[in-house]
């Protein structure tokens, strides 16, 4: 509806009052509750690209855009079948809600949704007026998501799957832009890998200037590591911990999917109330292989901690604060290792390589 109101601004108007002037309640404005008015503009703020062939692995989605302060959400679809408001199925729903903070991830199927996905592995990305990118790969099994060159989230295939795809639409951004390719490497934006450092012993800081370490982290280790030396991460843990991994992998990349040597996952979710937690070991090598589980992690919520991961001639040996938590036998060549990865509630704050001979390691 064009706004015929005594403000006269003539632009499209679903607001109780258009912004520009506050016409008194006898105006022409049509009245409904603010919130309401919102997602009916949101909803008309929108485009859609019809697909000229369809998502295949490596499909590349770019979109740009700014979140505007009177929207209070925007949505990327991937959907199937004829778009039609409210009926159509839509493979991939990522709904920003900038009220709530977070971002929902769901799949819609004969008009009803099914459960709604909301975990990530950062923080919520989005502000009002700050231009954004977000990256979309898609997989075999699931569409990853990057916003800014940073990994988000990823959102595995359900029915129907975006392989059957036919159109992407964009609401709620009013200056979007939308470009499909593909690609051979995710997130294409990403900055450049940070490399660990290597020191003579654990009690030395390395020489070079570190890094700020981030919040789910990958850094590179171009040299691997040695039979004998140990990979040494102090990081704090979050107050309210809940599970974090270490991933030993051999390449500093999200996607193509790395193969993961060593998988150290830590979770303290589950009977949190034992003054232990489990400690999941196990590696990806194409698939998951047999998990090797124990309960023998004593951490302190919200302390410092170092976790080192040490190379021996058959195995990977895992310290908590010179505590062993856990070995896991080479199940590929250990001099495949060419990076690292961190996510979770663990923050690092020094990250090295140096021999283990030089630290009195003990069970």
């Amino acid at each position: 509806m064009v706004c015929q109101g005594k403000c006269g601004c003539g632009a499209l108007c679903r607001r109780l009052f258009c912004r520009e002037k506050q016409p008194p309640p006898d105006s022409d404005h049509e009245e409904m509750p603010f919130t309401l008015c919102q997602l009916a503009e949101s909803q008309d703020v929108n485009f859609t690209q019809t697909l000229s062939e369809p998502l295949t692995i490596g499909s590349h989605i770019i979109c740009t855009g700014t979140p505007s302060e009177d929207i209070p959400w925007f949505a990327i679809n991937i959907g199937s079948e004829e778009l039609e408001a409210g009926r159509s199925d839509i493979s991939v729903h990522f709904n920003v809600r900038q009220p709530q903070c977070y971002v929902v991830r769901n799949t819609r199927r004969r008009g009803k949704w099914g459960p709604e996905e909301t975990t990530a592995y950062r923080l919520y990305p989005f502000k009002v007026n700050k231009q954004f990118t977000i990256e979309i790969v898609v997989d075999e099994t699931e569409t990853l998501w990057a916003v800014d060159g940073d990994h988000y989230c990823s959102y595995v295939h359900r029915n129907p799957s975006p392989f059957t795809a036919r159109w992407i639409e964009v609401t709620g951004i009013r200056d979007a832009f939308l470009k499909i390719s593909k690609t051979d490497n995710y997130p294409t934006l990403a900055p450049e890998r940070p490399e660990i450092s290597l020191t003579t012993s654990i009690d030395n800081p390395p020489e070079t200037e570190q890094p700020v370490w981030k919040p789910n982290l990958i850094a590179k280790i171009t040299k691997g590591v040695p039979e004998g030396y140990q990979l040494v991460i102090t990081g704090r843990l979050r107050p309210m911990l809940h599970s974090f991994a270490i991933d030993l992998m051999d390449g500093a990349r999200e996607w193509p999917l790395p193969n993961i040597h060593l998988h150290v996952n830590v979770r303290a979710h589950v009977e949190s109330q034992r003054d232990r937690q489990l400690v999941v070991l196990n590696a990806w090598l194409g698939a998951w292989g047999m998990e090797r589980r124990q309960r023998t992690a004593r951490l302190i919520p919200g302390t410092l901690t170092t976790f080192q991961i040490v190379r021996g001639p058959t195995e990977w040996s895992i310290y908590a604060d010179d505590m062993l938590i856990g070995e896991l036998e080479h199940r590929a060549s250990p001099g495949g290792v060419k990076a690292l990865r961190v996510r979770g509630d663990l923050y690092p704050q020094r990250i090295f390589l140096c021999p283990a001979t030089s630290t009195p390691i003990r069970d």
